[in-house]
């Protein structure tokens, strides 16, 4: 009896001392628990099939700037998006801290392109490259606003974007149904995301892959190197998107505002 009690209170000592630990250690192990329960991801192939064939669905409309039917929407979609952070080689110089844009927009292409990263190296040479187009056509690749980064996709990989400002969950989850990912522009320290350093970025890109049936986003979020299927709560999510507003010369980082940046994000077709 006196062993069935020490193991009860072992166990009661072990439960506080764990969730007495700091709210980010719980909110860290909670995501990863959930990751567990996520919908299977997808192809962009087996996306759009899953999608027409999936008999218990609600319709509804699609419009993006390449579809204008109506699809069945599932109740969950998780899509098969390439992971990379933003500093593939646990490099967080003054670049890498800036290429959350880039690594958003590299991973969308990697979806269409059916290629996942062979390697970090593999993943800093696709960035580089979102780099040298963004110097050469733009002449800065600090803090892209929302209608460059289309333009970047557009230039360079040759996708479609369509800008859907003040969008809807709805209207999320019908792109991501389609097998379209979402880039989000947000105020990045309203994510509350536990694992960035410090009060994490202020202006941050994501892109969200996928839904659940309980109200959250799938991401990929490139701040961290645990942002592989990162759940955040579509409320965090809706209420932290805010494209970036520049002020002067767009060679210096962080130089504007996001907080009164509108609300928009990308919907990227091929």
């Amino acid at each position: 009896m006196k062993k069935i009690i020490y193991g009860i209170l072992y166990l009661a000592l072990l439960v506080g001392v764990f969730f007495g630990a700091s709210s980010p250690r719980v909110h860290s192990w909670w995501a990863d628990i959930s990751k567990k329960k996520l919908p299977v991801a997808e192809n962009v192939n087996q996306a759009i099939v899953n999608t027409v064939t999936n008999t218990n669905l609600n319709t509804v409309n699609v419009n993006t700037a390449n579809t204008n039917v109506v699809i069945p929407l599932p109740d969950e979609k998780n899509l098969a998006v390439p992971f990379t952070t933003q500093a593939p080689g646990a490099n967080w110089d003054a670049d890498h801290e800036e290429f959350c844009e880039e690594a958003a927009m590299l991973m969308v292409a990697r979806y269409y392109q059916g290629q996942p990263f062979a390697s970090a190296a593999d993943a800093e040479r696709g960035l580089q490259a979102v780099k040298t187009w963004e110097v050469k056509n733009l002449g800065f690749y600090f803090d892209t606003t929302a209608e460059e980064n289309a333009q970047i996709i557009r230039g360079l990989y040759g996708l479609h974007v369509e800008l859907v400002t003040n969008p809807t969950v709805k209207q999320i989850q019908t792109a991501i149904a389609a097998g379209h990912p979402v880039i989000v522009p947000t105020a990045g320290r309203e994510l509350g995301n536990p694992n960035f350093s410090g009060q994490g970025p202020i202006y941050h890109n994501l892109v969200i892959r996928g839904y659940t049936s309980d109200g959250k986003f799938i991401t990929n979020d490139p701040g961290t190197r645990k942002g592989e299927q990162y759940v955040y709560s579509e409320s965090v999510i809706m209420n932290a998107i805010h494209d970036w507003v520049p002020a002067g010369d767009r060679t210096i980082a962080a130089n504007g505002d996001v907080v009164n940046g509108k609300r928009v994000v990308l919907v990227v077709t091929e």
